[in-house]
């Protein structure tokens, strides 16, 4: 929503991954979405209405054993008074079913980069693994 204070915050969302395995996001009203480059540089990326950005997250890590890591983003306030505008945007957070097994694929495990996680674990008792973890469940 438009920020009504005198003191207007830099950051509307912290830096944070998604626990689902792809969101998607189709546009946004205004500008401050960024995604924390492997360089560890926040790039801005805009929603405009033609556009889809498409996050990775902790499941797909988990499933693909790092070899897709987890997208960093965060949202920031613009400069300016467009820092006092609504920012609005869609996100599709697309999970599995809770029963599915998420097991580290075979061709993403290599003498490089031996399996991380030995054990599967099922969507839904990772994402309860995961709530915990933030302290929302």
């Amino acid at each position: 929503p438009p920020i009504t204070t005198d003191d207007v915050p830099n950051v509307r969302a912290g830096a944070h991954e998604d626990i689902n395995l792809i969101t998607l996001l189709v546009g946004a009203s205004a500008e401050g979405l960024q995604v924390l480059s492997r360089k560890g540089e926040w790039v801005p990326y805009t929603a405009d209405a033609d556009t889809i950005v498409v996050n990775i997250g902790d499941m797909l890590q988990r499933l693909t054993n790092h070899v897709l890591p987890s997208t960093t983003h965060r949202v920031v306030n613009p400069p300016g008074e467009k820092a006092r505008q609504p920012r609005y945007s869609t996100p599709f957070f697309l999970h599995p079913n809770p029963d599915f097994l998420i097991d580290v694929l075979p061709n993403c495990v290599s003498a490089d980069n031996p399996s991380r996680y030995p054990e599967p674990i099922t969507a839904q008792g990772y994402l309860d693994e995961r709530l915990r973890e933030i302290k929302l469940k």
